[in-house]
């Protein structure tokens, strides 16, 4: 019996395999690892960065007065960013900048808020000393227009608004992790003010944009001039550098440990799709052919649910039609979308999907259950359109534990009874596997 060990945590799960199963793959990230002088390149980048002026030099005329908003990743992303600050901060206090001249915007977009515990956890004792907050996506009186970014033909353009202290701040330090993103491309850039710091409505219409016409499609790993979505997160960052102030990015990708492997610093736009080539590189696996069963780690997205989803739609080109993805989520936060009621079980939930189709489903769910959160809805959007395709099956003792569930995804707590459970749905014969322990950011290219 071959065994495949994931991470998980603080250490790592193992999966025994059956017999009749034959490992094809194991799709790993080929990132290399962070050097050991990552903060001497980061202080040299931030000396001689891309496209702007060096740090030293923005922040020397704000001595004493203006305002500096540090724009953090969340809860959610793994990025070590109290070392990142220990080596960017000193620029600021060098320069005259008091602690009080500076505030810390988390971009949550449309996640929920983060408590004073998870702030701590992500900035440590920084949490006392500047004033910080999150995006507040609902919240109309925290945003204002910065202008609207035309789409192409046929689509709607996209009114931006966005977190109005970003527009206020006279300079924005972003930091920033560039990664795979299922609807992006790639994460990092603009995504950091939209749909990071934008108000819900914004949101909505550029996760829209981030769904594939074409079913089956994915967008993840795609570059700028093939990802509408990325375009336009691009167009909207610009508008919020033409509304006001200066922004300088501190961008990377990380390594398995989640140290930085590469990391630029300056223009956010060009960083970013300097950063997007190396991750591409890295994280795009090449597979000759589709798997019967694709085993799918949500790691490094694994913090609830809805990140943790993110992992099936990254990893579904692998898989057959009706051959079956098992999720593979820690889900320390439980589903983290508030409650979700549906009458049908899972099989069932198929077959009116396949019935319906996508666009039925989320009709259904947006007339019977108006009270979900439009991330939910969105995540059911997502969902629904995977589960066309594929079976998914969903190990997550968490959720279990909480007794926490989501229409269509069988849960899970015991490895055998979903390894028997895909067995069963996929009748007599060998299985052809494929795994993806970092599934989060990792993502297939067939026919290399």
């Amino acid at each position: 019996m071959a065994e495949v060990q994931v991470p998980w945590g603080t250490g790592h799960l193992t999966v025994p395999l059956p017999d009749h199963w034959t490992l094809a793959q194991i799709a790993q990230p080929q990132m290399p690892r962070a050097p050991v002088d990552w903060p001497e390149r980061l202080a040299r980048a931030l000396a001689r960065p891309e496209g702007t002026p060096p740090l030293a030099d923005l922040v020397r005329p704000l001595a004493h007065r203006g305002r500096i908003v540090l724009v953090l990743e969340d809860v959610t992303r793994h990025s070590p960013l109290i070392e990142l600050l220990n080596v960017i901060l000193p620029e600021l206090t060098h320069a005259g900048v008091l602690d009080e001249q500076v505030s810390i915007l988390f971009a949550t977009g449309m996640h929920p808020p983060m408590d004073e515990h998870q702030v701590r956890q992500k900035i440590s004792a920084l949490a006392d000393r500047f004033a910080w907050r999150c995006n507040a996506a609902a919240d109309p009186a925290e945003h204002i227009s910065v202008g609207e970014v035309r789409a192409p033909r046929g689509r709607a353009g996209v009114t931006i608004r966005v977190n109005r202290r970003l527009v206020e701040a006279d300079l924005r330090i972003v930091l920033t992790s560039v990664t795979p993103h299922l609807q992006a491309g790639f994460g990092g850039g603009g995504k950091m003010f939209v749909p990071g710091c934008a108000a819900l409505e914004t949101i909505g219409q550029i996760h829209a944009l981030g769904l594939p016409r074409k079913s089956g499609r994915p967008l993840v790993g795609t570059d700028a001039e093939h990802n509408l979505m990325r375009q336009m997160v691009d167009a909207a960052g610009q508008l919020v550098e033409v509304a006001g102030g200066t922004t300088f990015a501190v961008q990377y990708v990380l390594d398995e440990a989640d140290w930085p492997s590469s990391l630029v610093a300056g223009d956010l736009r060009a960083g970013q799709h300097m950063l997007a080539k190396q991750c591409a590189a890295a994280c795009g696996a090449v597979m000759d052919a589709p798997a019967d069963v694709v085993i799918a780690n949500a790691y490094p997205r694994d913090h609830d649910l809805w990140q943790s989803f993110k992992c099936v739609p990254n990893t579904a080109a692998a898989a057959r039609p009706n051959g079956v993805i098992i999720m593979l989520a820690r889900c320390p936060a439980g589903a983290n979308m508030g409650p979700v009621r549906w009458p049908l079980s899972p099989a069932w939930t198929r077959r009116l999907i396949r019935l319906l189709g996508t666009g039925g489903i989320v009709s259904l769910v947006q007339r019977f259950l108006p009270g979900v959160h439009p991330e939910a809805q969105f995540f059911v959007r997502l969902a629904t359109e995977t589960i066309h395709r594929n079976p998914v099956l969903l190990y997550a003792p968490e959720l279990v534990a909480r007794g926490q569930s989501f229409p269509g995804l069988p849960i899970y707590d015991d490895l055998a009874a979903i390894l028997a459970a895909a067995d069963r749905l996929l009748g007599a014969g060998s299985r052809r596997v494929i795994v993806f322990p970092s599934g989060g950011t990792t993502y297939p290219i067939l026919g290399g």
